[in-house]
């Protein structure tokens, strides 16, 4: 009985066997010949026959319908393309490995229409930013992740901070957009913003830089352009097993002591895909380098002794104290496919931070040489969205591809400061609730044209407190709101495209959209004595675009495009009060009206074979009606107390116009089959017109010319790569006079007037891959230690970090 036992095991586990070699023949795995991991949505086809299969989440695609044929071809856009006998895929081969093409002039694109495009066919200059070579440069935030391409100019008032510049705009010149939804608001100030620190670096599944006005498919505030995030996504099986996938992510960075640990889980079937992910970052106070301007330095910080304010000595002048942050984000997404042409989803998200530092705040002193503030914090600057989305795909009728989206957004932030030596503390509360609802469609009228429209809605309701609360007696009493208290702004567009190849070489895009926004506020009376109680504006818009994309081969690109934006006042531009720099302070000015940006570009792109790509950009920009700071009068008076202290009172106004020209140029070159050279260099001036002077001043969202150069050296599993990062400086004739009346923020100069410093850095990043599913990355920051500030910056940046993570995906 024994022996026929054992009989019966030995014969199950051959039959076993069997089935199984006879199951992973059925289906093939795509995988990167480089990174080696699993490609989704690899086109597995048969030209004669027209049989087509695609790979999914985890490079799996099914051989089945290929059984009777002769051979299979594999092919994905930026991949080589490879043909295989069936029959050895079946008998012999269990995995591909496709080999990354060495460059090519277009790849799908989606921040452009908001459906994927091939990046040939599109006159826009679009930089693309991949998930593998995030984790490879190790950022701690988002705003690194723009920073680290080379073609993105980031500014910081402080550690949690990171205002992008693009085309000589900022702030709320510049447009947000995560996973479809926009993130701009009604409160996005003109100055600098630090919101794109709220998505989760470690979350970023691929993000897309829009250079240039993008009014015809985002509407207001997409001037200087457009930043799309889009963040790890559900996936769904391709078959009756469940999907499980996942990853985590433990780093740490010395400059500021950082730690991260980021954790996500995904799991599918074949109609219902989950994915959820939490991170949690502790940043502490930040190091600066050893060798640069004395200015940059800390000397001293504001403590409290026996119950009084007083300055103290900081014995290590480069740790820059009083800088540090904790952040906490999340998400989860739910997606359900009904059918093959239908999914519906639900996804949430939350992020959050503990009190901010204001640390260019923190090293202020008034002319006495006392300290300005001793205290000056961002509270918890928490964001969250809850979004539903339908997507549909037709054969027929008013659309091929349709997309609703209905999202409703929740965000606060608070600002806490007291005067040193005073019992006196600010605290002014903010929040933002609002519907966004976006409907997109794309029609494909033919095989050389596709036509895209649709229509967005948002509302916004502000929500705003101040109070004053005296340390010493504990009581609290009313101080000015920063925004008017129950303020709406809300915008209604429609808008309509095509993409149309007039020939196999040259493609036309053109589109146009209508836009009306409305804002209504109240004014307080009863600390200010406004010349108006209330504003009511409704505006409306028109922009559109004109761009032509021409191939003359598939080793060319050259292309034009002229495009249209706008900006619409928002609350904080016409309501707001705040003090914006020392001794200054903002009111509101309800005469504002919308400003409109002019852009032209010219673009062209070569690939010379499998050795170098060379790409350039020109462009300029003509801002009417630039709504800028500039002095103002309240009741007649220039200047008002505010806070206890006599400040000149300015306002947001239309001023005259402002133009910003540039270039950018990138070079991509293999040197060996394993060493490549990547070169990105930026130029641009940007001035407008001081009605007050009628003479041309330098734009003060306008950087100096800065860039990138980079070494690559990837076999195997290594990838060891060493870039020169680097920015000109300006003189003081040459900063915006805004910037001239901020000392603290620059170095002195022989005359002792603020200049921002030309400044650069070596860095060296290293990946190595310890098997498929686990890496290690580390890397060498600012290897000189060199002490710098980038332009317009608040707090010094990292002197030499050591940066370490272990990283693991299932």
């Amino acid at each position: 009985m024994v022996q026929l036992v054992a009989f019966f095991r030995r014969v199950f586990l051959v039959f076993s066997l069997l089935v199984s070699s006879v199951v992973c023949a059925q289906s093939l795995v795509v995988v990167d010949e480089r990174s080696l991991q699993p490609l989704e949505g690899v086109l597995l086809f048969h030209t004669g026959t027209g049989t087509v299969v695609y790979t999914d989440a985890r490079g799996r695609g099914a051989l089945s319908p290929f059984l009777s044929l002769d051979s299979i071809q594999i092919s994905q856009l930026g991949y080589h393309t490879s043909r295989h006998s069936v029959r050895q895929l079946v008998e012999f081969t269990a995995q591909v490995a496709l080999v990354p093409k060495a460059f090519t002039l277009g790849e799908f694109v989606v921040s452009v229409h908001r459906w994927e495009q091939e990046g040939d066919r599109l006159a826009e200059h679009i930089t693309v930013i991949r998930r593998r070579d995030i984790a490879h440069l190790n950022p701690g935030t988002s705003a690194d992740i723009l920073e680290q391409s080379g073609e993105v100019f980031v500014q910081r008032s402080q550690l949690g901070g990171g205002s992008p510049m693009l085309r000589g705009f900022a702030a709320n010149r510049v447009l947000i957009v995560v996973d479809g939804v926009r993130m701009n608001n009604a409160i996005y100030r003109s100055g600098n913003l630090q919101n794109v620190i709220s998505l989760d670096p470690e979350a970023v599944e691929r993000a897309e830089v829009l250079h240039g006005p993008g009014g015809m498919t985002y509407g207001s505030d997409a001037i200087g352009g457009v930043m799309d995030f889009h963040l790890l996504r559900p996936r769904f099986a391709s078959d009756t097993t469940l999907l499980l996938h996942g990853g985590a992510t433990a780093r740490f960075a010395s400059a500021a002591d950082a730690l991260t640990g980021h954790l996500h889980l995904g799991l599918g079937s074949k109609k219902l895909a989950f994915i959820g992910s939490v991170s949690l970052y502790r940043f502490g106070d930040l190091r600066t380098g050893s060798h640069g301007p004395k200015d940059y330095l800390r000397p001293w910080y504001v403590g409290n002794v026996y119950g009084r304010d007083s300055v103290l000595v900081n014995n290590d002048q480069r740790l820059q104290r009083d800088s540090g942050y904790d952040a906490r984000m999340a998400f989860a997404k739910l997606a359900y496919r009904p059918s093959l042409h239908v999914e519906l989803g639900i996804n949430a998200y939350q992020s959050g931070t503990s009190d901010i530092p204001r640390y260019d705040r923190l090293i202020e002193v008034r002319p006495n040489g006392q300290p300005r503030s001793a205290v000056w914090y961002y509270g918890p600057q928490v964001w969250r969205m809850v979004s539903a989305y339908v997507r549909h795909e037709a054969v027929s009728g008013a659309w091929s591809k349709a997309h609703l989206s209905i999202a409703h957004q929740d965000y606060s932030e608070s600002r806490v400061d007291r005067s040193y030596r005073s019992s006196s503390e600010r605290d002014q509360r903010d929040r933002v609730t609002g519907i966004w609802g976006n409907l997109d469609l794309e029609k494909d009228l033919s095989g050389r044209t596709q036509l895209q429209y649709g229509a967005e809605y948002i509302t916004n309701l502000v929500r705003s407190i101040g109070t004053n609360r005296d340390l010493n007696t504990g009581l609290e009493g009313n101080f000015n709101s920063r925004y008017p208290d129950g303020s709406t702004w809300n915008t209604r567009s429609i808008y309509a495209g095509t993409l149309h190849d007039i020939t196999e070489r040259l493609t036309l895009s053109v589109g146009i959209r209508g836009s009306s926004t409305a804002l209504s506020c109240s004014f307080d009376t009863t600390l200010f004595s406004y010349p108006a109680t209330a504003a009511n504006l409704r505006n409306n818009a028109l922009t559109g675009n004109l761009g032509l994309a021409y191939r003359p081969d598939s080793t060319w690109k050259i292309s034009l495009d002229m495009s249209t934006g706008f900006r619409a006042p928002n609350v904080d531009d016409i309501g707001k009060v705040f003090d914006s720099e020392p001794g200054a302070v903002i009111v509101p000015n309800p005469g504002l009206v919308p400003e409109y940006a002019y852009s032209g570009e010219i673009g062209i792109g070569k690939v010379f074979g499998d050795r170098a790509r060379l790409r350039g950009v020109a462009f300029m920009v003509l801002l009417d009606q630039a709504m800028v700071r500039r002095p103002f009068t309240l009741n007649g008076q220039d200047s008002i107390l505010y806070g206890g202290e006599s400040s000149r009172v300015d306002a947001i106004v239309n001023a005259a116009q402002a133009t910003v020209h540039g270039v950018n140029v990138t070079a991509d070159v293999l040197l060996t089959e394993d060493l490549r050279l990547d070169v990105h260099y930026n130029w641009q001036r940007g001035v407008e017109q001081d009605d007050l002077t009628t003479v041309n001043v330098p734009l003060r969202h306008a950087p100096p010319p800065f860039g990138r150069a980079g070494i690559t050296w990837e076999r195997k599993a290594w990838r060891i790569s060493t870039s020169f990062r680097f920015s000109d400086g300006f003189t003081y004739e040459e900063l915006p006079p805004t910037e001239q009346g901020k000392p603290a923020l620059y170095a002195r100069d022989p005359q002792g007037r603020p200049h921002a410093p030309a400044w650069y850095t070596i860095d060296t990043m290293a990946t190595y891959r310890i098997t498929a599913s686990i890496q290690v990355n580390a890397g060498l920051e600012n290897i000189a230690d060199h002490r710098y500030r980038p332009y317009s910056s608040g707090i010094s940046a990292p002197g030499r970090n050591v940066m370490v993570a272990l990283r693991a995906t299932f």
